[in-house]
């Protein structure tokens, strides 16, 4: 396990970006929610920090809302802007360079900058979701009945840039099956768009994941799934940054995964109010046409779905939101081996760090459960 030096820099030590925010927003959306505090309840300025996510704001993202919503983030003195850039790729880059501070992704993109000597700065630094959320989709009566089976087939991906994608061609590689030789890739986008491109037969199957797939079964669609051994036991979307910034701005880094444990809490205490604050704040999440509460029923059923990988282990318990198992993380690196992500070795103790773990889970756990428990829609 990577250990950091126990440096401890002031909040408002934090480094200069090298790309502004509008340079940010060229590139990605930026999302602060309705409701983004300018400072603390204590009136202290708050300090801004660029956060990248790959998907767009949805259930799977609504701890985020409720960071924000709560006021966890302001708690911590931070001001998080959310700069929503589509793939994995361009965020790796973002904090790689300094853009971003803060980045969401599985690790297979971590995996591949590392191999190939462009990484070695980036380390995993929050488990956010404990278990795998990836695999490949099929209709329930496809024809595809294995792995073998998606030898001349089209897989739709959310992008092309996408973590998933490396995901499924890996799982697809252990079959003997290359990408653009035995099947091919096709962005199809997420929700109603990657429904309709499986129904449609545009595509054979979809590489999602989890609250993609049980939104689509919440309404209907009957999916089966493909994945191997060897992928169930990984972890799936980390926190990430640089060892610089952990080590300049450590107070920072502490205080963002703080405020995502006690939201990951609150949302799986009250997954209604997590998806009621999330509408309020990016109110671009909610369907047209489609009632709220059509929605909301549909947005529990994926919701409800991640928070079972978001609290595997019993975090709470063990007190241990954001850690990581060294074992995982080898078989990260052994599974990225195997299935062709990484051509070049990788030091799995690289991987990640387990330094600021202790600082995460420094809060009253009953409080933030009794907050979720009483909140009504009113407050």
């Amino acid at each position: 396990m990577n250990t950091l030096p126990s440096f401890t820099a002031p909040k408002n030590s934090l480094r200069r970006r090298i790309a502004p925010l509008a340079m940010l927003a060229a590139a990605g959306i930026v999302l602060t929610g309705c409701s983004a505090p300018a400072q603390s309840s204590d009136g202290t300025a708050l300090t801004t920090i660029e956060f990248g996510l790959p998907t767009q704001m949805g259930a799977n993202n609504s701890p985020m809302a409720v960071a924000q919503h709560l006021g966890y983030f302001a708690d911590e003195g931070l001001d998080v802007k959310i700069v929503i850039t589509k793939d994995s790729a361009s965020i790796i880059s973002g904090v790689d360079s300094g853009s971003l501070d803060i980045g969401s992704t599985p690790p297979e993109p971590i995996l591949q900058a590392k191999a190939n000597g462009n990484g070695d700065d980036l380390v995993l630094m929050y488990n956010y979701i404990r278990q795998q959320t990836g695999s490949i989709a099929v209709l329930d009566d496809s024809p595809i009945e294995s792995l073998d089976d998606f030898a001349g087939a089209t897989i739709g991906q959310a992008s092309l840039g996408t973590s998933n994608m490396l995901l499924s061609n890996g799982i697809l590689h252990t079959a003997g099956l290359e990408a653009d030789t035995d099947f091919s890739n096709l962005a199809v986008g997420t929700g109603a768009a990657a429904r309709q491109a499986l129904e449609s037969g545009q595509v054979d199957g979809l590489s999602l994941w989890d609250t993609e797939y049980a939104a689509m079964e919440a309404t209907g669609v009957k999916l089966r799934y493909f994945t191997i051994p060897e992928v169930e036991k990984l972890f799936s979307t980390s926190y990430f940054t640089t060892t610089t910034f952990l080590e300049d701005d450590r107070d920072t880094a502490a205080g963002f995964g703080r405020a995502m444990a006690k939201a990951t809490l609150f949302a799986a205490t009250n997954p209604t109010a997590a998806l009621t604050m999330m509408y309020e704040d990016y109110p671009e999440t909610l369907i047209a046409g489609t009632s709220p509460d059509e929605q909301l029923a549909t947005d529990l059923v994926a919701l409800e779905r991640r928070i079972v990988l978001l609290t595997a282990g019993d975090p709470v318990a063990n007190k241990d939101f954001g850690s990581y198992e060294a074992s995982a993380a080898t078989a990260w690196v052994d599974f990225a081996t195997s299935a062709g992500i990484i051509t070049e070795p990788v030091d799995a103790d690289t991987l990640y760090t387990d330094d600021l773990v202790a600082d995460y889970n420094d809060f009253d756990t009953d409080a933030v459960v009794t907050a979720a428990e009483d909140w009504t829609a009113a407050e």
